[in-house]
């Protein structure tokens, strides 16, 4: 770690509410359930581009609005889908800017009063065409100048004039995978990154760190860290999504804590893991055997949590917000299913309802998460507002 990182790093990490890219599903009554005092969401913005969603009506922003007004800190930004549409990153000043743009002013015209932090980007590295993370003909990265754009053409205009509300903390990201060498070495991510280290107007970087283990951790944070040493990082999403893709085809009984418990259950012990996810959201399962479950199984470091929060304090992570709802819990899961379901801190839609009917809490996850949540809020922090 450089020397002027040291002299620089924030005391506090705080811990929020990530409700990905869904703001509908906001829910301040489960919000007071837990210590957090952020929220954060980026909604696909061409839901609002092609028309689906209109700024001026669209509920999930009546919910950052309504989660402000009840106290919260807002983190907020747009998922820019352009791989998933086939869509070239525009030129500047063309048509397709110019409505992109238009869009972006008219969702901030509604939301921009509410906002703490504002992120100019999610997983760029993933959802851009291959071609606009390299530099074009003219010997430019177009994800770059267009981020920068972003920046410079919507975010600062509607602040500065609206010098009634607080321009918000801005952060480059959020960049996923960095441990892998194929992301490292992407010009667009690294210019990025640079833009983030010497630009005034940036308050610092934004990374995903959905992983396997904790080294992959740290391989993020040293190529981070030589690039922008000193400027503060957020984490708006993490987990052990990697680590659980690996075991969906392993038998339950593969080892004898793994035979105790199909037994326990009435599970047959070459029952595939991918199969007692599917009963999992299609039935649900109760807190109990969703533990028992999770101990059984040799892979699964238990209290991960505490483990994410060290590494945070370690490398001058100001804010990480984690998965609240259920949101990607699908009945058929299969040996390729992606296995987000696990991780969020009210698994409504995998684990049975308390008998109130309130949504019950992740066993694995819940206290680890309140008393992180609780520590982050115990020092003074520079991004809290």
């Amino acid at each position: 770690m450089s020397s002027i990182f040291s002299r620089t790093l924030l005391k506090g990490q705080e811990i929020g509410a990530n409700f990905n890219h869904d703001p509908e599903i906001i829910d301040i009554t489960y919000l007071k359930k837990t210590p957090v005092e952020w929220i954060r969401t980026t909604p696909y913005i061409f839901e609002y581009i092609n028309g689906k969603k209109d700024p001026a009506t669209e509920l999930g922003l009546t919910k950052v609005i309504e989660a402000k007004k009840a106290g919260y800190k807002v983190a907020f930004g747009f998922r820019w889908d352009f791989r998933k549409y086939n869509l070239a990153i525009p030129e500047p000043g063309s048509a397709e800017e110019n409505k992109y743009f238009g869009v972006a002013s008219a969702i901030l015209d509604r939301v921009g009063p509410y906002i703490d932090m504002f992120k100019l980007g999610n997983e760029p590295n993933l959802e851009t065409k291959e071609e606009d993370l390299q530099k074009n003909v003219d010997g430019v990265v177009p994800l770059v100048r267009f981020t920068q754009r972003l920046l410079s053409e919507v975010v600062e205009p509607y602040y500065k004039s609206h010098a009634q509300y607080q321009r918000p903390d801005v952060y480059v990201g959020s960049f996923p995978a960095l441990f892998e060498k194929k992301h490292q070495e992407l010009l667009a991510v690294r210019e990025l990154i640079k833009w983030a280290h010497t630009n005034k107007d940036i308050k610092g970087l934004s990374i995903h760190l959905h992983i396997a283990d904790s080294s992959q951790m740290d391989n993020v944070f040293r190529f981070v860290r030589n690039i922008m040493p000193a400027k503060p990082i957020i984490v708006p999403e993490y987990s052990l999504f990697r680590l659980y893709n690996k075991h969906v085809q392993d038998d339950l009984g593969d080892s004898p804590q793994g035979i105790a418990f199909a037994k326990q259950y009435g599970y047959v012990p070459s029952m595939k893991v991918y199969e007692w996810y599917s009963k999992v959201n299609t039935q649900r399962v109760s807190a109990q055997e969703w533990s028992d479950f999770f101990a059984s199984r040799k892979w699964f470091p238990q209290h991960f949590m505490q483990t994410y929060y060290r590494y945070f304090k370690k490398n001058g992570v100001v804010l990480a917000t984690y998965g609240f709802f259920s949101q990607s819990a699908p009945q058929k899961v299969g040996p390729g299913t992606p296995i987000w379901f696990i991780n969020p801190i009210f698994p409504g839609k995998s684990l049975l309802p308390h008998a109130d009917g309130s949504i019950t809490e992740n066993p694995l996850w819940f206290q680890d998460f309140v008393n992180a949540a609780n520590s982050g809020k115990k020092h003074d922090n520079k991004v809290t507002r």
